[in-house]
C-alpha cells in the first residue's frame, strides 16, 4: 500500500454498530449448539435419531445456500450498496423463523403421525432459517472492504466483531441460565428463551446496518432518523424483554 495514499479512518459509533452486526448470528448459533439437540429429544418428543437427522439436513441445506447467497450479494446493486440491504430486509425472517423453531405445535392427535409432521416442519424451519442466517452473515462478513480500504481500521473493525461475538454468545448462556431458573415449565422456558434471544439478536442487525454505510453510498437514513430510530430500538428491546420475563 502507497505511503501516500491517505488513511480512511472511522467513528467510533460505526465501528460498535458494525461489530454489533455479529451479535445475532453468534448469539443465535451458540444457542442452537447448546440448547436445540436437547429441545428435539426432551421437549418436542423426537427421537435422538430423528433430531439428529433434522441438524444434518440443515447444514446440508446451509452448504447449498452459502455461495448462492455469496454471488447474489456480490451482484446486488443498490443506491445503499451492496451488504446493507441483505441484513435490512433479512433481519425479520431471520428473526422469526429462529423463533419458530422453539415452538412445538400439535398436528394430530395421533403421536406417531404428529411426530412424522413434527419432524417434517422442523426440517422445513431448519433449512429456511440457515437461508436466512446466510442472507444476514454472509453479506455483513464482506462489510469491512465496504466500510474502508485502510488496513488499520480493517483489522480494528474484526476486533469489534470479534469482541461483539463473543459477548454474545456469553450472554446467549445467561440468557439461558436465567430463562430456566425462573421457568420450570420445559416448554415454556424454551419458548420465553427463543423470544428473549430473537429480541437480542434482531436489534443489533438494524443497528448495524442504520448507522454504518457503505464507501461511495448513501446511508439508509439522515442523521437526525438514526438517533430516533436508534432510541425506538432500545424501547422496543426493553419492553418485550420485561413482557417476556413477567
Amino acid at each position: 500500500m502507497s505511503s501516500n495514499q491517505p488513511s480512511e479512518k472511522l467513528y467510533l459509533t460505526t465501528k460498535l454498530a458494525f461489530g454489533a452486526g455479529d451479535m445475532g448470528p453468534a448469539l443465535t448459533a451458540n444457542l442452537l449448539v447448546f440448547f436445540l439437540l436437547p429441545f428435539f429429544t426432551n421437549v418436542a418428543g423426537l427421537s435422538p435419531s430423528l433430531a439428529g437427522s433434522i441438524l444434518f439436513i440443515g447444514k446440508i441445506a446451509d452448504a447449498i445456500n452459502d455461495p448462492i447467497i455469496g454471488v447474489l450479494s456480490d451482484r446486488t446493486k443498490t443506491k445503499w450498496g451492496r451488504r446493507l440491504p441483505w441484513i435490512i430486509f433479512s433481519a425479520i425472517p431471520f428473526g422469526l423463523i429462529f423463533f419458530l423453531q422453539w415452538i412445538v405445535p400439535t398436528f394430530s392427535e395421533n403421536p406417531g403421525f404428529n411426530s412424522t409432521l413434527l419432524f417434517i416442519y422442523y426440517i422445513a424451519i431448519g433449512i429456511i432459517f440457515n437461508l436466512f442466517y446466510t442472507a444476514v452473515n454472509l453479506p455483513y462478513q464482506a462489510l469491512t472492504p465496504e466500510l474502508t480500504q485502510d488496513y488499520n481500521e480493517r483489522t480494528n473493525l474484526n476486533s469489534y466483531r470479534f469482541s461483539f461475538s463473543i459477548g454474545a454468545s456469553i450472554l446467549s448462556l445467561i440468557l439461558a441460565g436465567f430463562v430456566f431458573q425462573v421457568f420450570q415449565d420445559s416448554q415454556q422456558k424454551y419458548l420465553v428463551l427463543g423470544l428473549v434471544s430473537t429480541v437480542f439478536s434482531v436489534v443489533p442487525l438494524f443497528w448495524c446496518p442504520l448507522i454504518i454505510k457503505e464507501r461511495g453510498y448513501q446511508p439508509l437514513l439522515t442523521p437526525q432518523k438514526r438517533k430516533i430510530v436508534g432510541y425506538i430500538l432500545v424501547g422496543i428491546t426493553a419492553l418485550i424483554t420485561v413482557i417476556s420475563l413477567v
